[in-house]
């Protein structure tokens, strides 16, 4: 540009008198200037990344302050012309730095200011940066669909753009005592790395934690001391400080490469085990900082907020209408915080204490949903339509059942999946021995758990854990549903006018109106029943599905005969799923099918 420029000013000038030769040099010149000096500057960025992706913006403090936690706040609001307005707040990490953690929703370019409740601290107040956002370039879905919100209709979850979530989680309580940087497994760089990555391999979609849990603490070690190589965790039961620095940078690498994998992190903010009373510091004022800051820092990735361990609705009894506030503060505090507004749905206790129609939470406006932890054979179906007929309509989830090879075996960790989503609960979190509790000693060696809870009589080694098969199989469950349009099934939990079956409560029924068909059965014998309300004079094909290996077996296809279709028994006393598509629209289905 600038070579062109200059032939041009001396072409020009040959044709033009002296006077008039040095007027047009000069504004060519200019021209020159404003073309190769201003063209960058509108370009130029102090920061760049891709579409929902977060990335981090440092601030430094022009003054000190005796408690940073306390002392100061500061927010960083993002604008773009033509898009939404986020605002986000900053959080303190260390001496005079403050950091803000952006998530960009749209692609083009963002104008960040600060806004400092210390206004004189030129560092932290009215400071402005900008932020280029590109489209994203990758393969995971939460990055190119966005954060996750409720459905329209408030039976399921969606990404931002209104795409099903399909939810299939992996529970890991004890975040703080996994392995970031080691492992006692062969040829195992990272112990959490590893389950993290064997997960999304599966197709989980969804990590659960307690990342407040703190692993060190006497009250659920099996012995006081920690071990050398633990790695470090937060502790605010004696107030904020800078101590809990390293717990939170421990915090911040493995919520990264969650969010990294493609991971939704459904965890709980500020969790402790049991009733803090003992802590005055734990004030309802208290509660709303430290989850404002735990927004802050962790606020910019896919998220869930559950709130705390089994706080919906007391801990068991640990908390009264009084003390219960400060929860309600913490979770108050998140949601006016939270400018992406990621799902509040808080870790319920077991249904034998709380359902949807005795919540302490379901009242609240932020509340978005059941978490619900449900333990048993789940064929209690009054339980199930309690959380369906619920009012408003809020989306559940099977967030905590029987962990497999701890209270339960593989068949009942993986039938727990199918009947979540046959009960209308679309989200299903699984949790495995030796995984959800971090059992990190080799068998014969000291204990070196993250929770001593039915420790040793139910030991299993972390590695053993995260390669049950029902890991796998658990991609069959995914696979299965996600050839449907799982959204549109509706439970018809005991409803005889849509079907009749031998075992009643073993059976369970829904479909997306008379178009497809799905019955789980778990019973112990081969007995089936029958489905009713099909169309007339419509041609349906049938399979069987083996949850245990995947696979399809062909049944044919069927006509209704006075809008009924008796069912043929299983192939086996196992569990079975049948699949029943009206034939315009199981084109989709006839694959990996064997004929019977």
């Amino acid at each position: 540009m600038k070579e062109r420029l200059k032939r041009y000013v001396k072409a020009a000038a040959c044709f033009l008198s002296e006077s008039r030769k040095l007027l047009l040099t000069i504004m060519l010149g200019i021209l020159l200037c404003t073309a190769v000096f201003s063209a960058p500057i509108a370009l130029a960025a102090n920061y760049r990344a891709q579409q929902w992706q977060a990335v981090e913006i440092i601030l430094t403090s022009s003054l000190t302050y005796a408690d940073p936690f306390q002392d100061v706040d500061v927010t960083a609001t993002f604008t773009k012309p033509g898009s939404q307005t986020i605002t986000r707040p900053a959080f303190w990490d260390g001496g005079r730095t403050w950091k803000v953690r952006f998530a960009p929703p749209q692609a083009g370019l963002w104008t960040m200011t600060t806004s400092a409740t210390d206004v004189k601290n030129s560092g932290l107040h009215h400071v402005k940066r900008t932020v280029r956002c590109d489209p994203y370039s990758g393969d995971l879905d939460i990055y190119k669909h966005g954060f996750l919100k409720v459905s329209g209709n408030g039976r399921y979850l969606t990404y931002a753009d209104e795409t099903p979530f399909f939810y299939l989680g992996d529970t890991h309580w004890i975040l703080s005592h996994e392995r970031f940087d080691k492992s006692n497994a062969p040829s195992v760089a990272s112990e959490f790395k590893y389950t993290v990555d064997k997960r999304v391999t599966q197709g989980f979609t969804v990590f659960q934690s307690e990342p407040g849990w703190q692993a060190r603490s006497a009250q659920i070690r099996v012995k006081e001391e920690a071990n050398a190589d633990e790695e470090a965790d937060a502790d605010f039961k004696h107030g904020f400080t800078s101590a809990d620095l390293a717990g939170f940078a421990n915090l911040d690498r493995k919520f990264k490469y969650i969010a990294d994998q493609g991971l939704v992190h459904a965890n709980a903010a500020i969790c402790w085990v049991g009733d803090p009373a003992g802590f005055p510091v734990f004030t309802e004022v208290f509660m709303t900082r430290l989850a404002r800051y735990w927004v802050a820092r962790y606020g910019a990735y896919p998220v869930i907020w559950t709130i705390a361990q089994e706080v919906d609705k007391n801990y068991y009894g640990a908390y009264d209408a009084t003390t219960i506030k400060k929860w309600f503060a913490a979770a108050q505090s998140i949601a006016d915080n939270d400018a992406y507004h990621h799902p509040v749905m808080p870790h319920m206790e077991n249904t034998d204490h709380t359902t949807a129609s005795n919540s302490w939470w379901s009242g609240k406006p932020y509340h978005s949903g059941w978490a619900v932890q449900w333990q048993g054979e789940l064929t209690d179906m009054d339980t199930a339509k309690g959380f369906w007929n619920a009012s408003p309509t809020k989306p559940s989830v099977l967030y905590e059942s029987a962990y497999d090879h701890f209270w339960t075996d593989s068949r009942g960790a993986l039938g727990a999946a199918y009947k979540s989503f046959q009960y209308g609960m679309y989200g299903y979190g699984y949790g495995a021995n030796g995984i959800w509790n971090d059992i990190y000693s080799k068998p014969g060696e000291p204990g070196d758990f993250g929770t001593a809870y039915e420790m040793p009589v139910h030991y299993l080694w972390w590695h053993d854990g995260a390669d049950l098969r029902t890991g796998d199989q658990l991609s069959y469950f995914k696979h299965f549903y996600t050839s449907l349009e799982w959204w549109k099934l509706v439970p018809r939990f005991n409803d005889k006018a849509w079907g009749s079956f031998a075992d009643a409560s073993r059976s369970l029924l829904s479909s997306d109106g008379q178009d497809t068909y799905v019955v789980f059965f778990f019973g112990s014998g081969r007995s089936t029943g029958t489905l009713d309300r099909m169309e007339n004079h419509s041609i349906y094909l049938a399979q069987w599905f083996n949850p245990r290996d995947g696979q399809y077996e062909n049944i044919g296809t069927i006509t209704p005969n006075d809008s009924q279709w008796v069912v043929p028994e299983k192939p086996t006393a196992e569990d079975w799923v049948l699949l029943v598509r009206k034939s315009s629209t199981s084109h989709s289905i006839i694959h990996h099918a064997t004929e019977r």
